[in-house]
């Protein structure tokens, strides 16, 4: 099967967990639909806002003196966008910036047609060698980075260590989501092909959404696709068997990825 074939019928075409949060799943769906897979949204983390209307305030109050706002993830800009929105208008002064093109689409969809992010990956590391980012430019500066409760303090610490006065506003909690019964009946049914994972935090959290006697069933059988390498060492560090990861950030490459894969499988 190539990119541009398509598959008929929906129960014809080899079935995918698409493992994102809900509200994270539409064009990754869409994608696998238009490349002749049919996707079964099986989040394992659910998102939990945590915005208090005196928080927002505060925020919104205090966005004019910030050079830019980064956005973390999709997931920050469609719950603090709204909060701040409450309160005020969203001001000229700060520019907004996030991690990479999903999470820029996201905000582009707020209504923020001009938003930076790296374009040669998507991930810290790919942010802090960006030019906005470098200490010339934030060296006693306000930054404010809106994210959710625990993940990697890089971003914050090195912007610290060039010179920035840096705050972060956490909007949100992520909570391992229980997969229920109708996740599974498209594997009891030997129509799931892979999965697709694409956080290390969503990864570690498999054996928890799973449970574990059907967790250990299928990383010994199931292709993983991870977005990241350092997606794919989550999975290798749980002891999954087949991993394979896409070149590049974006969902295309994942698809791209996906399909290559099942390809020569299908063809061994």
């Amino acid at each position: 099967m190539t990119t541009e074939q398509k598959v008929g019928n929906a129960t014809d075409r080899p079935a995918v967990w698409v493992t994102r949060p809900l509200a994270q799943t539409e064009r990754l769906s869409a994608l696998l639909r238009a490349n002749g897979w049919e996707p079964v949204v099986a989040p394992l983390l659910a998102i939990e806002p945590t915005v208090t209307e005196e928080a927002a305030r505060q925020w919104a109050e205090a966005l004019d003196g910030y050079l830019w706002v980064f956005f973390v993830s999709a997931n920050a800009a469609q719950i603090a966008v709204p909060a701040i929105r409450d309160h005020r208008p969203w001001p000229p002064g700060p520019a907004v910036a996030t991690v990479g093109a999903g999470s820029a689409a996201a905000l582009r969809a707020l209504g923020f047609p001009d938003v930076w992010y790296p374009v040669d990956g998507a991930d810290s590391e790919a942010v802090l060698a960006a030019s906005w980012t470098q200490p010339e430019r934030v060296a006693g500066q306000s930054l404010l980075i809106v994210k959710g409760e625990g993940g990697r303090g890089l971003l914050t610490e090195a912007l610290r260590a060039r010179g920035a006065h840096v705050r972060e506003w956490i909007c949100y909690r992520r909570r391992v989501a229980r997969w229920l019964p109708y996740h599974w009946e498209p594997y009891a049914q030997g129509r799931i092909a892979a999965l697709l994972v694409t956080s290390s935090e969503a990864a570690r959290g498999l054996p928890e959404a799973m449970g574990a006697e059907r967790f250990r069933d299928v990383r010994e059988r199931l292709l993983a696709v991870a977005n990241h390498p350092r997606v794919a060492d989550a999975l290798q560090r749980l002891g999954w068997r087949r991993i394979v990861t896409a070149p590049r950030p974006g969902d295309d490459a994942l698809v791209v990825t996906l399909q290559e894969c099942y390809s020569r499988e299908q063809v061994q």
